[in-house]
């Protein structure tokens, strides 16, 4: 047999995620693409046919639509410009294995899964400004998370930065979130190993709010957690199932103020959405859950969810790039 199978569209196992202009960009590690959902002309496409994607865990697209893919596989950040054309590849003499990436003025982050640092970067020329978090020290092995050292990773996960230039990492052997200040100074741990519901089993995704919130999911809990900035426990939801709003292996969480308009009216009469939370999926059926947060009248019931796959129509041809 010659010739690669015929591909279904859709997502098969769907990790980071990333919002823009009504736009959602999932990176499906299944499929090695980054796959498109055009929310206001209900579309589907993908960013790119490149095959020099192995492994796209995770995108950050920042205020001018400039796409950052981070390549586990491949040891590269792609870039991409607003109009979806690769621009450059950061990380190419550093030898790097990418988790996740966020874009911070003219610094590129990246947790980095060959040394258990976050590694931080010119976003032009991919040169290396410094790195956060002490080298790992146990030649392969995973730590225990009470042999932990401060700022050390046991299995280094995805990352996130608050409104003061913070950077939150999520340890996922280590079961707990590192807090570095803005020059990569320790600052505190939040979690422990536990099975208590203000402790970690497994933490990947993070993600901060305007009001400093941080949100997490828990891979093996199957719950997403809210902490405020004194690390206290606010809320939490999700849980194991197929049912709405429960997850199935959740990776990442992603907070959207600017895109509510496409779901407001999917929410129940009366309802009026401040923000979303997305959370991906990837057992069960692969899925990226919505949810709003706002204000609820007390009766209210769920609508029916927005679309599925089939609703949307195929991509016209591949985007440039």
């Amino acid at each position: 047999m010659l010739g690669e199978p015929e591909a279904t569209e859709g997502i098969t196992a769907p990790y980071g995620m990333a919002l823009f202009e009504g736009k959602l960009y999932v990176c499906d590690v299944g499929r090695k693409m980054v796959a498109v959902f055009d929310l206001r002309n209900r579309t589907f496409g993908y960013l790119t046919k490149d095959r020099r994607l192995t492994k796209p865990v995770n995108i950050f697209i920042d205020d001018n639509g400039w796409k950052y893919v981070a390549d586990s596989t491949a040891g590269l950040v792609f870039v991409f410009d607003r109009d979806d054309n690769l621009i450059t590849m950061l990380g190419q003499q550093l030898k790097i294995s990418p988790v996740d990436v966020v874009v911070r003025g003219a610094l590129c982050y990246v947790t980095d899964y060959a040394s258990n640092q976050v590694v931080v970067l010119n976003k032009v020329t991919g040169q290396e400004i410094m790195r956060v978090g002490q080298r790992r020290r146990t030649q392969g092995r995973v730590q225990p998370e009470a042999e932990l050292p401060a700022g050390e990773f046991s299995l280094i996960s995805d990352l996130a930065l608050d409104q003061q230039g913070n950077i939150y990492v999520t340890d996922k052997a280590g079961a707990r979130i590192t807090q570095f200040d803005p020059a990569g100074i320790f600052r505190r741990t939040i979690g422990r190993l536990g099975d208590n519901i203000d402790e970690f089993v497994r933490p990947k995704g993070i993600a901060i709010d305007r009001e400093n919130r941080i949100w997490v999911v828990d891979a093996a809990t199957e719950v997403a957690k809210i902490y405020n900035e004194q690390s206290q426990l606010l809320l939490f939801f999700g849980l194991h199932g197929n049912e709405p709003g429960m997850m199935n292996l959740p990776a990442t969480i992603v907070v959207d103020y600017d895109n509510v308009e496409f779901f407001q009216k999917y929410a129940v009469q009366g309802a009026s959405i401040e923000f979303l939370v997305l959370v991906s999926n990837q057992y069960g059926p692969n899925k990226i859950s919505v949810y709003g947060f706002g204000t609820f009248p007390v009766h209210g019931r769920a609508k029916k969810s927005p679309f599925t796959l089939q609703d949307l129509a195929p991509p016209a041809a591949w985007p440039s790039g």
